[in-house]
């Protein structure tokens, strides 16, 4: 057992915090353009542009080859003789050649691969999507995660501002010249396809090295992590996808649009998880031997969190939906099912690791198989016998059922959970909340009587972790 390192809560949280500026910057910038895009462009425009992105983050983790989830995980362990720099450049090429291959078939193949993910047969579209593809890929998913696993949140905040700035600029610019499918979706396009290469040029000597040759002898360790993380990692992105898909092919792309402007709220929590979430998968490799008491009392702390922000966001959605045109404000019948998942998302974060830190990422595939195989069914049962609130109670259904299976499987492998009592309760507090704002919603009063009382039920739950939060936030103050 490693030594501890005695790393403070003051510092832990310090950060976490400098990993959200960055968060902060993109809520405003997400404001901004809901209030913009929800007024100048119908729903069919926003939905045909949530397709376009959802298709983009599926066909990336194809293309990625599991690459993009070795390289973090051997960031601070290379293979000997080898340095980060050309770690890098190897994941990075491996991704690009499958992406060129790729590529090159969905645009020779560009009538059936069009009409199977757009409903309709577009070079055009699939050309974009390429390009977009590329663009995601290297900023997101390589570029960033080098600033995020070497503990460098000045570039890595910057380059996120950059990144939320220039997606939504030239949606919203688009408007000026167009405002059609084809306009928006050249200048979201071409927007983070100049971004990337401008991050490319910036980053070169830093990112990229071309020596010790191709071949390393222990280079299986990395290709065998990227073998298995690669699966899940497509699995996950076609959970992200299939439901889009769905809503899409059964009901419209209007109705995608309404589904899709609730996603102003996941961003606007999107604020406060995404520090967290940056920061905390440094940590649990790095520290997760030395800091188990910590990381335990974090998973109480995340627990309570959401329910207060999920609650939140109930009890003020009114305000909130003033920001949403007038022909969306349909979604907010069902927003907070949707909600669950990302909540339930970053929860998982603090119960999963197990999976990854014993190298066992074949499970995270059986699990992401798992719940696709769920998802299809479940989404059209619920879509043919409520349409679209039908999508957001399958939505909410998939969330439970996958947090409850990968943090069976972490807990397996590795302790992170101190007490199931408060985890079982916090989820079912989750659950009953997010289904009261649709039983209740065109009654204030039962509506926010019946958050206040689950608050309560909280309060109970987590009696000891909010002494120890009260004592802790006691010690820093006096600090």
């Amino acid at each position: 057992m490693a030594k501890s390192t005695g790393i403070s809560g003051k510092a832990f949280l310090a950060s976490v915090a400098k990993f959200s500026v960055s968060s902060w910057a993109t809520l405003v910038f997400g404001i901004l353009s809901v209030m913009i895009t929800t007024r100048i462009f119908s729903p069919e425009i926003c939905g045909m542009l949530n397709l376009f992105n959802s298709a983009t983050s599926f066909i990336i983790a194809f293309c990625t080859l599991g690459m993009d989830g070795a390289f973090p995980r051997f960031f601070h362990e290379p293979p000997p003789g080898w340095n980060v720099k050309t770690l890098f450049t190897r994941c990075v090429s491996i991704a690009v050649a499958c992406w060129f291959v790729l590529s090159l078939i969905s645009v020779i193949l560009y009538k059936p691969i069009s009409s199977l993910l757009f409903h309709q047969e577009s070079l055009l579209f699939m050309v974009l999507l390429s390009l977009k593809v590329l663009a995601g890929m290297l900023l997101t998913y390589f570029l960033l995660q080098f600033y995020r696993f070497g503990n460098d949140p000045y570039h890595y905040n910057i380059q996120q501002i950059l990144t939320s700035f220039f997606d939504r600029l030239f949606v919203i610019t688009a408007a000026f010249v167009s405002a059609t499918v084809n306009v928006v979706l050249s200048f979201a396009t071409f927007g983070s396809f100049g971004l990337a290469l401008t991050y490319l040029f910036i980053q070169r000597k830093q990112v990229f090295s071309w020596k010790g040759g191709w071949h390393h002898p222990e280079m299986h360790e990395v290709y065998r992590f990227a073998l298995f993380s690669w699966p899940s990692g497509i699995m996950f992105a076609v959970s992200g996808f299939i439901m889009p898909y769905l809503i899409s092919s059964i009901l419209d792309v209007a109705s995608l649009g309404i589904f899709a402007s609730a996603g102003f709220f996941v961003a606007a929590f999107g604020v406060l998880q995404n520090g967290f979430r940056t920061y905390w998968g440094a940590f649990m490799y790095a520290h997760y031997q030395d800091e188990n008491s910590k990381i335990k009392k974090t998973h109480s702390y995340v627990g309570i969190f959401i329910i207060l922000i999920l609650a939140a966001f109930i009890l003020f959605q009114h305000p909130m939906y003033l920001f949403i045109g007038s022909a969306f404000q349909g979604s907010r019948l069902f927003f907070s099912l949707l909600l669950l998942a990302p909540l339930l998302d970053l929860w998982q974060q603090t119960t999963c690791y197990g999976m990854s830190l014993a190298k066992k990422n074949e499970e995270s595939l059986i699990i992401n198989v798992s719940m696709i195989v769920l998802t299809v069914p479940t989404a059209i049962l619920f879509m043919q016998a409520y349409g679209l609130i039908g999508a957001a109670y399958a939505t909410a259904v998939i969330a439970v059922v996958r947090f409850l299976f990968a943090t069976w499987r972490g807990q397996r492998y590795y302790r992170s959970i101190r007490s199931k009592r408060e985890t079982m309760g916090g989820l079912c507090i989750l659950v009953l909340m997010g289904i009261s704002n649709t039983v209740f919603n065109d009654s204030l009063l039962m509506e926010s009587g019946a958050i206040i009382g689950l608050i309560i039920v909280m309060g109970i739950v987590y009696r000891e972790a909010f002494a120890e939060l009260y004592h802790v936030l006691r010690s820093m103050r006096k600090a």
